[in-house]
């Protein structure tokens, strides 16, 4: 039999299956992006890139506002043991930062000596402290701040390792990028204050709590515990987490809908859940070193409105050197004396507790007869802050305050990816995560803004906002899957608005180093017209009066200026330690400066100058802007007048905004030279009277000193 050829049926090779997507691959293979040496090695360089930014530009500017107190209370929690001083905010920060300051051994052995201690007096405490330390007080505090950047460099970590378990390495990398490169964590990522430490902490607890609920165990949740305890020790805001986590677990549940066994799941899941909130508590009281833990509710003196009640006619009052608590306490009482809550002894320290209640004065509002005996007791009728925003001062925030300066202080390749990713994780199913993992990105974002925007009248600064950004740079990274599933002309095209965008974002911070407090975008008109949108903290918070001196020293050596400073550290303490530059109080308009305290003798003291002279002067942004606030006197000796001994009203020196600087020293203080032509021009200013003004409220520096 002849061999035939049997035909064979053509079998046609298999296509290929598409690379899966980032979001396609299950979590345990996408967990092993840590070994990939190009991945680390990118992680590495822009983590220090960040530190090499941020030490650059701390070293070149002196303490802030609040950094004046924050360090020296610091100080005193290590050196006594007790946290009684500016338990306004929790002590973590603070107790990092004064680390290495008191192994330096600071002067410090008569400032428990003085009224302010005994007295609870953070910014009288933090100014003694300056006095005594003036030989090597700005060294202690760039050893103090060299320790800030850690906690940013933390934060990174944790929106790249978020971000890369949601979108892969490369969305993990855009993110980490925009948070290095955000010129706003490194504004606040150098300062001896709480909020960026808030940002980064927050969102790594939140992100060992989202791996928790992935993967329920109890190892995982007593992790999660932990670092929600770790949390409430950094900012009273952080409390937020405690209904932000558990609406979390619920709408979860409901989007995954897995209903099987879930009577024991949720018994379950109480269980841990009651077990995190313990563990908490426990960090808590163990970093305030137990102090006051047990203290019967009853016994502690209570001023807001949540945590108080109308005095009971006859009841005896205690009474307080700091005013505001000395009026509050004429009026309110601690709700729980006398009830049957108030003999439960408190399982969370006494400070811890004292703290929240001094933040919950400012929140809610300050009730005016607090502070003036003679206004009507109407709880309506709050004061506080003169808060700033687009040329228009006054004591009551706007709902908008906060979505204004993120649309004037973040970089606009920033703004167009964080946008672009909104519209992906609406349209592109196949470039976003499951909605449970988005809904935990985006649910402190909203419940921050939503919080401060509409449950507070706090509108002092984006630092108030800081912790949204880790959650709004991991949610940025979807950006990634989405360009590179995008095919023909598309894919290019999307890829130039990512690069390019990072790429504006990079030039954005390299063109405002080291000056990052002062940052506003090209749409907002840049750092030079900053104060006509915002002022304080978000472009001039005290940070450059040392550049000053420098500035001077350069270019007018020898000749005095009008200074008019809006920060916490005497101009004196530059001639103390050996510099320093002539200088005098400018003039203010009449009826807008009276003594800080009238027991003050303002015999010694020199006072504004009685005229507007030509010469050169230099005045802070926010003072230019009509910010009333202390201001210093210059004169000899400078023991006299070491604290701010003048209370200067709104507006006191906006003339000058009048007048054409010729000069930014560091984008915060403006300096002017005054011709005999702008005097005679504004003489009329000081021939009208002006009636006294009212009481300008809590204008005292950081917290309630």
């Amino acid at each position: 039999m002849a061999n035939r050829k049997v035909a064979r049926p053509r079998i046609r090779p298999a296509e290929p299956s598409p690379s899966p997507t980032p979001v396609d691959v299950p979590l345990a293979e996408r967990e092993g992006f840590w070994t990939r040496p190009k991945v680390a090695l990118a992680v590495v360089l822009l983590l220090a890139l960040h530190w090499a930014l941020a030490v650059n530009s701390l070293l070149r500017e002196n303490a802030t506002v609040d950094e004046v107190a924050h360090l020296p209370a610091g100080v005193s929690y290590w050196q006594t043991g007790t946290f009684k001083l500016y338990h306004h905010n929790p002590p973590l920060v603070k107790l990092a930062a004064a680390l290495p300051v008191v192994l330096s051994r600071p002067v410090t052995a008569d400032l428990y000596r003085l009224g302010s201690w005994a007295n609870d007096s953070q910014a009288a405490f933090g100014q003694s402290f300056a006095y005594l330390n003036q030989a090597n007080y700005f060294e202690l505090f760039d050893r103090a701040r060299l320790v800030m950047p850690l906690f940013t460099v933390l934060g990174g970590l944790v929106v790249f390792a978020w971000s890369s378990r949601l979108y892969g390495a490369g969305g993990g990398l855009l993110s980490l990028a925009l948070w290095v490169l955000c010129p706003n964590i490194l504004a606040h990522g150098r300062l001896v204050t709480s909020d960026a430490a808030a940002a980064s902490i927050g969102a790594g607890a939140t992100y060992l709590f989202w791996r928790y609920q992935k993967d329920p165990t109890w190892r995982r949740a007593a992790l999660a515990g932990l670092a929600l305890g770790i949390a409430q020790l950094t900012k009273f805001s952080l409390v937020l987490l405690y209904g932000l986590w558990p609406a979390l677990a619920v709408i979860r549940f409901g989007l995954e809908r897995r209903w099987e066994g879930w009577p024991r799941r949720l018994a379950v899941g109480v269980g841990q859940g009651a077990a995190m909130v313990a563990l908490s508590v426990l960090v808590i009281d163990l970093g305030y070193g137990f102090e006051g833990v047990g203290t019967p509710l009853g016994k502690l003196e209570f001023a807001s409105r949540s945590l108080t009640k109308a005095v009971p006619p006859g009841m005896p009052r205690p009474t307080s050197p700091n005013p505001l608590l000395d009026g509050a306490w004429r009026y309110r009482v601690n709700r729980f004396r006398g009830t049957m809550l108030g003999i439960v002894p408190s399982p969370l320290p006494k400070h811890y507790l004292l703290g929240f209640d001094e933040q919950k004065i400012e929140t809610e509002g300050i009730p005016e007869y607090f502070l003036n005996p003679k206004a009507p007791p109407d709880d309506s009728k709050v004061m506080g802050y003169s808060v700033y925003l687009d040329g228009v001062m006054r004591r009551s925030g706007w709902w908008y305050y906060y979505l204004a300066t993120l649309a004037y202080k973040v970089p606009e390749g920033t703004l167009i990816l964080v946008g672009l990713s909104g519209v992906v994780l609406l349209a592109s199913k196949r470039s976003r995560g499951p909605w449970a993992d988005e809904v935990a990105v985006l649910a402190v974002p909203v419940g921050v803004l939503g919080a401060m925007s509409f449950l507070t009248d706090i509108c002092l600064g984006l630092r108030y906002i800081l912790p949204i950004f880790p959650y709004v740079f991991i949610g940025t990274g979807k950006v990634i899957p989405w360009a590179s599933g995008l095919a023909g002309r598309a894919r290019p095209a999307a890829w130039a608005v990512v690069v390019g965008s990072v790429a504006a974002t990079g030039a954005a911070t390299a063109t405002i180093h080291p000056d990052y407090l002062a940052y506003f975008n090209w749409a907002s008109g840049g750092p030079d017209r900053g104060a006509e949108h915002l002022i304080d903290s978000n472009l001039d918070w005290g940070q450059d009066l040392v550049k000053l001196d420098r500035w001077l020293r350069a270019n007018h050596p020898g000749r005095p200026v009008g200074l008019a400073y809006f920060g916490q550290i005497n101009p004196s303490l530059l001639a103390l330690r050996g510099g320093g530059f002539d200088w005098f109080l400018p003039p203010v308009l009449p009826g807008t400066i009276r003594p800080v305290n009238d027991e003050i003798d303002t015999r010694p003291l020199i006072g504004p100058a009685p005229r507007l002279r030509p010469g050169l002067y230099a005045v802070s942004a926010s003072i230019v802007r009509g910010l009333p606030w202390r201001v210093y006197d210059s004169v000899r000796p400078p023991t006299a007048a070491w604290m701010a001994p003048w209370s200067a009203g709104t507006d006191a020196f906006g003339y000058f905004r009048g007048l054409t600087p010729v000069a930014r020293v560091g984008r915060s203080i403006y300096v002017y030279e005054v011709t005999p032509e702008d005097c005679a021009r504004l003489a009329p200013l000081w021939m009208r009277p002006r009636l006294e003004e009212k009481a300008e409220g809590v204008e005292e520096g950081p917290g309630l000193g």
